[in-house]
């Protein structure tokens, strides 16, 4: 083959593959250049765009920080229209919602928001929130079952999912989730007592006593378990059981005054009522049993005193409240049972040495000072409440009872004025009709000890018109008009 005919060939196909690379660089750098530009520009587009989106939600969270609800509205809106993906501002229109009480708009913008965010444990939190502001416990349930699935260590939303559980009376799940509390902040008394209580509104007994027992096992020589423990037995009337539980107490300490009480009511319910008085007292005598343990019982007995005025009874409360007095000697509790048992069996005497030591602890106690001068009064005892009539009068310028004993004894007394101030301060406290009428009664007959007739027929005939119709009112009226 002659190759001196291709040298030609090969040297117009290199001229022509040079001249085509020449013309291919003229045309192509300027379309390469020109798209490198409009990428450019686009970037300078969307950054001008996030620099105005991030200027308006500025200006939004300005607005809401100002409590310009209606202008940051419009900004988060505004936000929205540009990026319908952005959930912060969703978030942030829900928390205007909620700040004007219109949850069922802010449970529409947290649920767009967790629809762009679905990690956001925030947004979850928030919107179970909202749910139970709407009353709506069954998706807050569904959603704090989520957060504490993701978040299985944190107490406090699983104290969270328990509340919603109480909401919708899921007893047993608000049981197991505080087990799970339980698991992480180890056994706890609040938690305990709430579970009990659960347990006792199922009416599992069993179970509420587990509870305790397993706090035994931690701590077997806490005394208050095995209290609770037995009285959850005794209340619901399962006094054999709850016996072994108070014995193991007693080997702890047979003194206790929470343990003493326990037991007192544990031979109330066995029908042995010597030995619970028995217990009852040494539990009064007990001084870390608090006062409010003892005084609704004390009261109890004293009420039941009054009414039957029985001696056996009367004697028991006695008993009871000397050992308060004894215990607790500057509480008027203990002090004012006993002074009020010798009123209510006409011992006076003793009755007014009590009543005085409650005044001596506490001059400013009206009940002590009513009953003190009604046991005076039964005694002519006027000089001694003359004597603190300065006290009644600062002390209790508006006790209409208090007021009217005086004004009783400085009538006897023949001070007329300070009695007839004394009677109007009373009358002016006191609405009570029969109360009014006697306070009338006495008016007139301390304006007729100063002869003045027309004032006192005024209050007579006042009296009579309230009430007291007797002869003897009808014939002063007549006598003196």
């Amino acid at each position: 083959m002659n190759t001196s005919n291709l040298k030609p060939q090969t040297s117009n196909l290199l001229a022509l593959a040079s001249y085509l690379f020449l013309f291919s660089a003229f045309c192509i750098t300027p379309v390469f250049a020109q798209k490198k530009k409009d990428k450019l520009s686009n970037q300078t587009e969307k950054s001008v765009n996030e620099r105005e989106l991030s200027r308006i939600f500025a200006d939004g969270l300005r607005e809401f920080y100002s409590q310009n609800y209606s202008a940051a509205t419009n900004s988060f809106r505004e936000v929205l229209n540009q990026n319908p993906k952005n959930d912060a501002a969703y978030y942030l229109l829900h928390k205007i919602a909620a700040e004007q009480q219109d949850f069922v708009l802010a449970a529409h913008y947290l649920k767009e928001a967790v629809k762009l965010d679905k990690k956001n444990e925030w947004y979850q939190i928030d919107l179970a929130g909202v749910y139970e502001q709407l009353g709506d416990f069954s998706n807050a349930v569904k959603i704090w079952e989520e957060i504490c699935k993701m978040k299985y260590q944190n107490e406090y939303y699983l104290m969270s999912l328990a509340n919603n559980y109480l909401q919708l009376e899921k007893y047993a799940e608000v049981i197991k989730t505080y087990d799970k509390i339980e698991n992480i902040l180890g056994k706890n008394d609040e938690l305990t007592e709430v579970k009990k209580n659960l347990y006792l509104y199922l009416n599992d007994v069993k179970n509420a006593v587990r509870e305790y027992e397993k706090l035994l096992e931690l701590y077997p020589y806490e005394i208050g378990y095995y209290i609770v423990a037995g009285e959850i037995y005794l209340s619901n009337n399962m006094s054999d059981k709850a016996l072994p539980f108070f014995e193991k107490a007693i080997e702890i300490d047979a003194e206790n005054g929470y343990l003493n009480l326990a037991l007192a009511n544990y031979y109330e319910k066995i029908k042995k009522p010597e030995v619970s008085f028995e217990k009852l007292n040494q539990a009064f005598l007990c001084p870390e049993l608090e006062m409010e343990e003892k005084v609704p019982i004390l009261r109890n007995w004293l009420i039941l005193s009054l009414q039957s005025k029985s001696p056996d009874i009367i004697e028991k409360t006695q008993q009871l409240a000397q050992s308060i007095a004894y215990v607790h000697p500057l509480d008027l509790e203990g002090w004012a049972t006993i002074a009020k048992l010798y009123a209510l069996q006409e011992d006076y005497e003793n009755a007014k040495f009590y009543y005085e030591k409650c005044i001596f602890i506490d001059q400013s106690q009206s009940s002590i000072w009513e009953e003190y001068i009604f046991v005076l009064s039964k005694q002519n005892g006027y000089g001694i409440i003359l004597e603190n009539a300065d006290i009644l009068e600062e002390y209790f310028p508006t006790n209409s009872k208090i007021q009217c004993g005086l004004a009783i004894v400085l009538l006897n007394e023949k001070q007329y004025e300070r009695a007839i101030k004394a009677a109007k301060q009373a009358l002016a406290f006191t609405f009570e009709n029969n109360f009014v009428a006697e306070l009338n009664l006495l008016l007139g007959d301390i304006f007729f000890e100063l002869d003045q007739k027309e004032e006192a027929v005024k209050y007579w005939k006042t009296a009579q018109k309230k009430g007291i119709n007797t002869l003897e009112l009808q014939e002063k009226i007549e006598a003196n008009q």
